[in-house]
């Protein structure tokens, strides 16, 4: 039960443990990751029940939270990576360490397969029947060698490798598969992080975060509701309203000639837009300021009909 011991004592001295599925890697993917995690992470591969005895042993020690949940979803062949470093560093340690293996046999390959043009390397003699009759390469004999004539696929993402097309993909040093340590779940102080969290588009998350925001905003815009957000557009949303308001009421207020002009001036633009085809611009307030002398009172007045025409 030495095993249960130090996977205790891996418990309490850190904060957080990843689960990873060793199934499909090789014993060189282990080693050379564990080279790059050195004063980082600690992988330790153990039969799953040594792992059960000692993630019970450890939540009866350390009273944590979620073990139970942790130890009911471990699958089988699985190491466990302890660490103090943030979980989805550790994550992303993984993901730059990809490696290109073989095609697994009997088993159905996620990607196309092809053989180079070149040697091969392999010496004359019975491989060649193995390329010619289990792949279909086409060969050539060339310097004592085995050279194939052309690029070829022997596969399509979807297809089924069999154990003596594999063989024959491995001597010849075809690695099309990408293949990357991947966390299935972490335990971290109490809380479990799930795959799908850490895995996450983050791209596609913050354009769906800032979709539900608008539409929140426009909602409550919508529907009057005042915080922070709104204040500011449904003030100005009111004043539109206001002025539309204002504008179609048969009175008169001195103090808004300046909106009487701008409405009248857009009013005339769009009559003229629809009979002529051209378009006029309102005056700014700018402009409209530096009509300071009474005399232009009756120059706008003129203007204003001479939009229409004589």
């Amino acid at each position: 039960m030495d095993e249960v011991v130090h996977l205790v004592d891996l418990f309490k001295n850190h904060k957080t443990v990843a689960v990873i599925e060793v199934a499909r890697l090789n014993d060189r993917q282990i080693q050379e990751i564990r080279k790059t995690l050195r004063g980082k992470a600690i992988i330790r591969m153990s039969k799953k029940n040594l792992q059960l005895i000692a993630i019970e042993q450890y939540k009866h020690e350390s009273k944590k939270d979620n073990l139970d949940d942790f130890a009911g979803k471990i699958p089988g062949q699985s190491a466990l990576c302890f660490t103090n470093i943030d979980v989805f560093e550790l994550m992303n340690t993984f993901n730059e360490n990809e490696w290109m293996v073989a095609a697994k046999p009997d088993e159905i390959t996620p990607v196309d397969i092809w053989v180079t043009e070149g040697d091969t390397g392999l010496p004359t003699g019975q491989v060649i029947s193995e390329l010619n009759m289990t792949l279909r390469l086409p060969t050539k004999i060339q310097n004592d060698t085995i050279w194939i004539r052309e690029d070829t696929q022997t596969h399509s993402a979807g297809d089924y490798v069999n154990v003596k097309q594999a063989a024959v993909l491995k001597k010849l040093g075809v690695a099309p598969i990408k293949s990357l340590i991947k966390i299935h779940y972490a335990w971290s102080d109490g809380e479990i992080i799930p795959e799908e969290i850490l895995y996450m588009d983050m791209e596609q998350f913050q354009q769906e975060i800032a979709s539900a925001y608008f539409g929140a905003r426009s909602l409550a815009l919508e529907i009057g509701i005042i915080d922070k957000e709104t204040i500011e557009p449904l003030i100005q949303k009111a004043h539109r309203e206001a002025l539309g308001i204002l504008f179609e009421l048969p009175v008169y207020f001195d103090d808004m000639k300046e909106e009487y002009i701008r409405k009248a001036v857009s009013n005339a633009s769009a009559i003229k837009a629809i009979v002529l085809g051209e378009d006029l611009q309102a005056p700014t307030k700018k402009e409209e300021s530096k009509k300071k002398k009474p005399e232009d009172d009756e120059e706008e007045e003129v203007g204003i009909g001479g939009l229409f025409g004589n």
